[in-house]
């Protein structure tokens, strides 16, 4: 399957589509150097496929690309970045060890 994000700037959000069919989206908040990802969510049709995933990842890097700090406040994008160690850098001081310290009790 063949998923493609985009960021969507005018919806504060990066949209996932598989050909035309919108698979999915994470919501984003800017606050000067820092972006807020607060809420990602996936088609039923497109659930288990790696939707998600492919959304957190982009958004991390566009984050890394444009020099932001990130806040992981949404319960998905924080235990991807715990399974994905190489994006932990990003993650603000403040969030961190939350983030972290989850992976003990998943």
């Amino acid at each position: 399957m063949d998923v493609v994000v985009t960021e969507v700037a005018a919806r504060t959000r990066f949209e996932a589509r598989v050909g035309e069919a919108l698979a999915g989206h994470l919501e984003y908040a800017r606050l000067g150097g820092k972006i807020l990802l607060t809420h990602t969510e996936v088609e039923p049709a497109f659930e288990g496929q790696g939707v998600g995933g492919e959304l957190a990842r982009a958004a991390l890097d566009s984050a890394r690309v444009n020099g932001l700090i990130v806040r992981p406040l949404c319960p998905f994008v924080a235990g991807w970045v715990r399974r994905h160690p190489d994006y932990v850098e990003l993650v603000d001081p403040v969030d961190r060890m939350r983030v972290m310290a989850a992976a003990k009790v998943d």
